[in-house]
């Protein structure tokens, strides 16, 4: 549920350089639009790579998790500069940090199958036999993930990335205060928030005739929060008013919906994938029993995105 593109990565040997001072975690009102890009980016950049790189040993599932969320932050902060970027040079980037996490999340994902199928298998002994097929699932996904993520390549294309960016917006926008800038693409986030929970709230009332509609909706509702989440936490230093009440529900906002994104994805893998192995009628016993918890808590996520749409 969560479109894959093609970067230019330049090669491991010809890595440029960024700006590696240490990051001033006091952005002000008065700082740049260039500066306060450049010491918000890079953080993040250096997680994803230092992630990368234990990855390429590990397969520790909070890891592939970090990992997939430092591209979403990533995402979510080439959106806000996106103005002074340009279309085509976000979209590029976009588009690649949105591929490597898909590859970071094929793992994530069949860990959460699998504890999802270890809850099913409490009241039906039979779905063991899928866990064990879960679990092995999620070790292909591991090797997948460290064959298509080469830690070399993601740092020398976050690197080139990032260079690219702070050359453009110290061309285009040094000079001008970041506090105005900040607070717009914030507003313009809430909007977005707004607009996609007011859709799956009308959604809802016809969600009968049309559930994959309704589920759909419910998954634009929580990738939009993430946006103004991960914004606020960025921008929180500059603009005005205190935002943690705000973040802090739409934390509790995105919990709810990640519970029942969870087990519509999960419900969605299994019914993708194949299990030579396993009894066909064990196969749809898990999947009768995930259609149910997600009824659950499809009602569940929707009674908050109705107070969202409010």
């Amino acid at each position: 549920m969560d479109m894959d593109g093609d970067w230019p990565l330049p090669r491991p040997n010809t890595l440029l350089k960024i700006d590696q001072r240490p990051v001033d975690s006091s952005l002000s009102k008065t700082s740049s639009i260039a500066s306060t890009f450049s010491s918000l980016a890079t953080p993040v950049v250096a997680e994803a790579v230092q992630r990368v790189k234990e990855l390429s040993t590990q397969s520790d599932a909070e890891g592939f998790h970090q990992l997939r969320i430092a591209f979403r932050k990533l995402r979510a902060l080439y959106w806000a500069y996106s103005p002074y970027l340009g279309k085509e040079a976000t979209a590029q980037a976009t588009e690649e940090f949105k591929r490597l996490a898909a590859l970071a999340g094929g793992t994530r994902d069949w860990d959460i199958a699998g504890d999802l199928l270890e809850a099913a298998q409490e009241s039906r002994a039979s779905i063991a036999l899928l866990v064990a097929a879960a679990r092995e699932k999620r070790a292909q996904a591991v090797v997948h993930s460290q064959t298509m993520i080469k830690s070399d390549d993601v740092e020398a294309f976050l690197n080139d990335v990032l260079l690219r960016a702070q050359t453009t917006l110290q061309s285009s926008c040094d000079d001008l205060p970041v506090r105005a800038f900040a607070e717009e693409r914030v507003r313009r986030a809430q909007r977005a928030l707004q607009k996609r929970s007011r859709r799956a709230a009308r959604s809802e009332t016809a969600q009968e005739e049309n559930q994959t509609a309704h589920e759909e909706n419910l998954h634009d509702v929580r990738k939009a929060g993430k946006k103004l989440r991960y914004l606020l936490e960025f921008f929180q230093p500059v603009i005005k008013g205190g935002h943690d009440r705000t973040i802090k529900d739409l934390t509790s906002v995105q919990n709810m919906l990640g519970q029942f994104n969870d087990i519509a994805a999960s419900e969605t893998l299994i019914r993708g994938a194949s299990f030579n192995e396993i009894p066909a009628e064990i196969v749809q016993e898990s999947l009768q029993w995930l259609e149910k918890q997600k009824g659950r808590s499809m009602r569940a996520a929707s009674r908050w995105v109705r107070a969202l749409a409010s």
